[in-house]
Formats: structure tokens, sequence, C-alpha cells
């Protein structure tokens, strides 16, 4: 069963989104683990890889915007359909508007919450989704950090 973690920033901006994103990626990558990041749009997958590729001068995140023709090795994948997902699951971050029905096969699902208030309302949404599928999300507020 996956394990659920909601981080909740206390800005409102896509830039600050990316920006935990790449710290978060660096932990997890530095850990041995894969991520998938799941999109709305192949538009918001390339931007996303775009800011991952630039994250900071010592850091190096290395991604790949899925398709169906070829395979990638990099430790962050990207992609918006169901067809991309990686053959071995390891962690969702969660970046579409919607929940997705592929959770159960990740062992950690991530999703990063900014104050904007559809993002929030379907933040709420998806924190349902996850506790009607079994898995009881973990918050992580940020917002309260320096």
């Amino acid at each position: 069963m996956a394990q659920a973690d909601f981080y909740i920033l206390p800005a409102a901006d896509e830039e600050s989104r990316y920006r935990f994103l790449g710290k978060l990626a660096t932990r997890a990558i530095g850990a041995g683990h894969q991520l998938y990041v799941l999109t709305d749009s192949r538009q918001q997958a390339e931007t996303i890889s775009e800011r991952l590729w630039h994250a900071g001068p010592e850091t190096f995140l290395p991604s790949h915007v899925s398709n169906d023709t070829t395979e990638s090795h990099a430790p962050i994948q990207l992609g918006w359909e169901t067809s991309h997902l990686p053959k071995q699951p390891d962690v969702l971050v969660n970046l579409s508007s919607h929940y997705p029905a592929e959770t159960a096969q990740f062992k950690r699902v991530t999703e990063i919450v900014i104050q904007q208030d559809d993002i929030l309302e379907q933040t709420r949404q998806r924190y349902k989704s996850y506790q009607q599928d079994g898995i009881k999300p973990n918050m992580h507020d940020m917002r309260n950090r320096s």
C-alpha cells in the first residue's frame, strides 16, 4: 500500500512548487529513489523538466519527458498519460489536477500544495480519495518553517 505525503507550502506561485520539487527530488534521488512526476499536459511536463535541469549550480537533476516510443533511465520521469508510467513505479509526485488511479502501484505518493484556491480545492478532494482507498495521508505544513 502506498504512503501519501502532502507538503503544504506558504506560497501561491507555481515557481515555489517547482523549487520545492527540486529540493524533494534531490533528497529522493540521493536516497536511491526514482520519481515519476504526473502532470496535466506535455507543456507542463516540459516546463517542469526545464526547471529541474536548471534547479541550481550545485544540483544535478536529470529528467526525461516521457512518451510512448522512448525509454529513459533518468531518475526523474515526467508524464501526463497512464501509458507513460514507469515499468517499476517507486515515487509518484502528483502535480496534476486529478487523483491518479494508479496510486496503488507506487510505494510513495507526494502532493505539493500551494495557496491557490483551485489547487487547495483539488487537494481536499484528493485527500478524501486517498482516505477512501485506505491510505492515511501525512500532512507536512511548511507554512511555519523558515
